[in-house]
């Protein structure tokens, strides 16, 4: 089993400090962590309010449908990006986390300008997100889902399953494949930390693998 470690900022000073470093260097695996734009209590009273759509107007009953249905996947604009996390090795990353919106965009705006390559599980998910807030995609990146589909396809769609987990849970911790806690209040718990990192250094080492089986 790979153990994973990983170093955590939270400062705008110590963030910038660490970006400039990354700056240099050539490769990195990228990947975010994400929730609703609304509270879990927001989410509640929505869900309540759903019990008698009838009480409801048509403006509301449409707003009490977003609330309740919103989560962590939503469209972008109804989302907030709380981590984001960059993997160096197959063993190591590190984690950026975005107490408020400044410190988001701070990181998007390094994202579409990082000079390396970033490798990207599911861009689908990610970039979107990353073209909603700066309408720019990052200089060079590739996809390591979309590769590994091109090489794992099947007819049955069931044999040829491409998620992050599916293909890389057997080499690191396998809480990593349970993990559900994503609207934990307190954006530096050690097991949510712990997850996220293993998220970037997972996709760093299925480049890897997904490299040597290309050769």
């Amino acid at each position: 089993m790979i153990n994973v470690k990983y170093k955590t900022f939270n400062t705008f000073y110590h963030i910038n400090k660490i970006l400039h470093k990354l700056n240099s260097i050539k490769l990195l695996a990228f990947d975010v962590e994400t929730r609703s734009i609304y509270s879990q209590d927001e989410i509640a009273e929505a869900k309540n309010l759903l019990k008698n759509p009838e009480l409801l107007s048509p403006r509301d009953l449409i707003l009490s449908k977003q609330v309740a249905k919103s989560s962590g996947l939503s469209f972008p604009s109804l989302i907030k990006t709380t981590h984001f996390i960059l993997g160096l090795s197959k063993n190591e990353s590190v984690i950026i986390v975005a107490q408020d919106y400044k410190t988001e965009m701070l990181m998007w705006n390094w994202v579409v300008n990082y000079p390396g390559k970033l490798i990207v599980h599911n861009t689908g998910f990610d970039l979107k997100i990353c073209y909603q807030r700066t309408k720019k995609f990052p200089i060079d990146y590739e996809d390591s889902q979309l590769l590994a589909k091109t090489l794992i396809n099947d007819s049955e769609t069931w044999k040829a399953r491409v998620g992050l987990k599916i293909l890389m849970g057997s080499y690191y911790d396998p809480k990593w494949s349970l993990f559900k806690d994503y609207d934990n209040k307190n954006l530096n718990d050690k097991k949510g930390l712990e997850y996220a990192s293993i998220d970037g250094a997972a996709t760093f080492y299925l480049w890897e693998l997904l490299q040597e089986t290309c050769k």
